[in-house]
């Protein structure tokens, strides 16, 4: 008796609103605030991928899409018919595509809405969840990335230098409060120039930059707020996001308006080798630990120590050395510990700093691609404290 050969009949499906997932949109580059889906079939051996969106973008999608086919949920009504809710219409719409396909498995991602779930496990299909799917693949950018995340970069740097040069050539008054065109200079008011040169050059800053000076330094995530001094370190963290090509940029200066006081030259001197240290030990095939240990290692030799999580009186550094960054502005992989292994072409944030209740804060952060040798800095800017 001869054997039977197993059918296979399975799916990959990446679902949601393309504007707000960036896994779909990494796959499809179609960006579109309704609900939409990528499919990829194997039957019996034969590949075929489909794009499920709303019946009015079908012609864009058509355009721009890289699939075998373009539909809409109408063209997968189910028997009961469509629910009037386009969410709710799109996750049924999938589960009747891969209904009629016969499809007996698909694998999804992290980012898979659960209504999607729900209406393909109605079907009996199983669902196998990826833990790379989404995340490798966007990991590695492609030429047409890198050009956009530079763009991104070169921008973020430009409000950075305005930022920086707002701080550097401000007036202060007898109470040491940095003074701009006539009034005092806040954290608050130098966050809203930042967004507004950054809308102009058609950028949004929906997490909002900080600029946090002494005491709120201390904390490496405090956005800032009240008057900014003179004589003390302005850490000034800027990362938006390019409304065109739905990149981000990510950049990190410290900068002090008059002279710096000996501690916070000896912490940006230490910050500014540990910066470097950890950009050469960023290579392909090197791991997120590596370029982490590298920081802490460097920082250590000059008298500061790591305390992960920690708000201390002395400066420590309490936090990992930098992350992916691409769609979104916090991308894997984390250089942390336990990090994994860097791969060429991806591109990574690489951001020592020091924090200390007594003398405030310092990080600088540079945006790098990674290859088999030293990495390409995107940055340009200077990284000293003062911009006078």
């Amino acid at each position: 008796m001869g054997v039977v050969s197993h059918v296979s009949r399975t799916a990959v499906l990446l679902a949601g609103v393309p504007s707000e997932n960036p896994a779909l949109y990494h796959r499809v580059r179609f960006r579109v605030g309704d609900p939409a889906a990528w499919i990829a079939l194997n039957l019996d051996g034969q590949q075929r991928t489909e794009f499920i969106v709303r019946d009015i973008e079908m012609d864009r999608a058509r355009k721009s899409v890289r699939v075998d086919s373009i539909a809409c949920p109408a063209d997968y009504s189910p028997s009961g018919g469509l629910s009037g809710d386009r969410g709710t219409a799109t996750a049924q719409a999938v589960a009747e595509c891969l209904h009629r396909a016969n499809v007996t498995r698909v694998t999804t991602d992290r980012t898979l809405p659960y209504i999607y779930a729900w209406h393909i496990a109605q079907t009996g299909i199983e669902i196998e969840y990826s833990p790379e799917l989404g995340v490798i693949d966007r990991r590695v950018k492609d030429a047409q990335e890198l050009e956009w995340l530079a763009e991104a970069q070169r921008v973020t740097e430009d409000a950075m230098r305005m930022a920086c040069e707002t701080v550097g050539h401000a007036t202060a008054n007898a109470q040491g409060e940095l003074q701009h065109g006539g009034s005092v200079l806040t954290s608050q008011r130098l966050r809203k120039m930042i967004s507004l040169f950054l809308l102009d050059r058609d950028f949004s800053n929906p997490h909002d930059s900080i600029v946090a000076s002494w005491p709120h330094s201390a904390d490496c995530h405090e956005r800032g707020s009240g008057p900014l001094l003179t004589g003390q370190g302005v850490i000034i963290d800027i990362f938006p996001q390019c409304l065109a090509t739905g990149y981000w940029g990510d950049c990190t200066r410290t900068v002090v308006h008059g002279e710096p006081s000996e501690e916070m030259q000896r912490m940006h001197s230490a910050v500014v080798d540990a910066k470097r240290a950890a950009i050469l030990a960023a290579t392909a095939g090197a791991t997120a630990d590596d370029v982490h240990r590298a920081t802490k290692q460097t920082l250590k030799a000059h008298g500061y120590e790591f305390e992960r999580g920690a708000i201390s009186d002395l400066p420590v550094m309490p936090h990992g050395t930098g992350h992916g960054v691409g769609l979104e502005v916090h991308e894997p992989i984390l250089l942390d510990d336990n990090g994994g292994t860097l791969l060429a072409g991806e591109v990574l944030t690489i951001e020592p700093g020091l924090y200390s209740r007594n003398f405030g804060g310092v990080r600088v952060e540079d945006m790098v691609v990674i290859t088999s040798g030293e990495p390409v800095n995107f940055n340009r800017l200077p990284e000293g404290l003062c911009w006078g």
